[in-house]
């Protein structure tokens, strides 16, 4: 079974704008636990878990696209409406694409399917733009995640494209299930 979109999200778009931020793109998700010894007012001890980002240099990440985010928001910018998210992340390269030349190896993917699952990347982004692009990343209605290496030549980053819809316009957008 395949879900096609019977009206696409971009015939909904009330107002858009796109922006790039540089950087190694960092996933947000994985955490890790453990154990704090605390004590209380009466002077008792207990343990209380604690979660921590398992991704290095997170906020920092966060920080960078929420300031490019906010820098590049039209004014008059709603956000409260429904939105769409998309985001582009291009990974570098690994010295294997390349030939002795210094040259772009012919069999090198495009595609990058290396750790960094692509829903993480786009949680971290996703959050990164609350209350900057969106109220709650919760009105984000639609979201795609695309994973590339950069060209040779090219920075690590995201590309961040933020769409308010018109909710008018996509109350009528319905998935269709196709057999």
């Amino acid at each position: 079974m395949t879900i096609r979109l019977f009206k696409n999200f971009e015939d909904c778009a009330e107002q858009s704008f796109s922006f790039f931020v540089a950087g190694l793109p960092k996933t947000q998700g994985s955490k890790t636990a453990f154990a704090r010894i605390i004590t209380d007012k009466t002077g008792k001890q207990r343990a209380v878990a604690a979660m921590v980002e398992q991704s290095k240099g997170l906020y920092e990440w966060r920080s960078s696209i929420g300031k490019v985010g906010l820098a590049m928001r039209p004014s008059g910018w709603r956000t409260n409406g429904l939105y769409l998210l998309q985001a582009c992340f291009y990974m570098p390269r690994p010295k294997l694409h390349f030939n002795s030349r210094g040259e772009l190896k012919s069999s090198a993917p495009m595609l990058h399917n290396k750790l960094g699952d692509a829903d993480k990347l786009l949680r971290a982004c996703g959050d990164a733009l609350t209350k900057i692009c969106y109220d709650d990343d919760a009105l984000i209605v639609g979201a795609v995640p695309v994973k590339l290496f950069c060209k040779p030549d090219g920075v690590p980053g995201v590309h961040v494209t933020v769409t308010l819809l018109n909710e008018m316009a996509a109350h009528g957008a319905a998935l269709v299930l196709a057999p």
